[in-house]
């Protein structure tokens, strides 16, 4: 390996942990909205 790929490995992994902790925050909203939107009354 070169000093390069080494350099693209770490910063693909810093990426990757990014995109993993804006997927979370997102799940984390979406639950929020369902939870909000299931304990709305039912039109009847």
């Amino acid at each position: 390996m070169r000093r390069e790929d080494l350099r693209d490995y770490k910063n693909n992994q810093i990426w990757i942990e990014g995109q993993i902790e804006y997927i979370n925050t997102q799940m984390e909203t979406i639950n929020q909205l369902n939870s909000i939107l299931s304990d709305m009354p039912k039109r009847k």
